[in-house]
């Protein structure tokens, strides 16, 4: 059961990891203009970065006892998290299909790790 728990903290540490990149390359588009390249060194960006971290060590924990071929597939919960995201926080449009191909996604991982 705590393998699971990992998996799961892995995914979503990973999806919001991304949507944290999204929200630093908004930030630093609205800086841009008046800072330049030191634009990058946004908080939003060092936070994003922060939680890739903890996501890697995870991974690494996670990998000291799984299979690789078994984990991996829940890296690909992301593909069904950050979609959702997208649209809850920054109002992004998915086209009708988008639900078939992550369900599909969704069904590939059950297969995998079944």
């Amino acid at each position: 059961m705590i393998g699971y728990v990992k998996l799961l903290a892995f995914s979503v540490l990973l999806a919001s990891g991304q949507v944290a990149f999204k929200y630093a390359a908004v930030d630093v588009k609205a800086r841009y203009d008046t800072v330049g390249v030191w634009a990058v060194l946004s908080w939003p960006l060092f936070a994003a970065l922060s939680i890739y971290a903890v996501a890697t060590a995870i991974w690494v924990w996670i990998l000291m006892d799984t299979p690789l071929s078994k984990a991996y597939p829940f890296a690909l919960l992301g593909a069904v998290l950050v979609p959702v995201a997208s649209v809850l926080l920054f109002g992004e449009k998915l086209s009708f299909t988008y639900p078939v191909g992550l369900l599909l996604v969704c069904l590939g991982v059950y297969l995998c790790v079944r």
